[in-house]
């Protein structure tokens, strides 16, 4: 009898799913900042002079 051929693991899904998390928590780490801007952005767009 012949052994059965091995292979070795198949990585893609692992990539993929680290991927999918390094999206996620870049997403959640960005969050901040962006909202901040948003808030800067509509505070300047009412005419308001005190924005921080």
């Amino acid at each position: 009898m012949t052994e059965p051929s091995r292979r070795r693991p198949d990585l893609l899904p692992i990539i993929v799913l680290l991927a999918i998390i390094g999206v996620i928590f870049a997403g959640l780490w960005l969050f901040p900042y962006l909202q901040a801007a948003i808030q800067r952005r509509d505070c300047i767009a009412i005419g308001r002079v005190d924005c921080d």
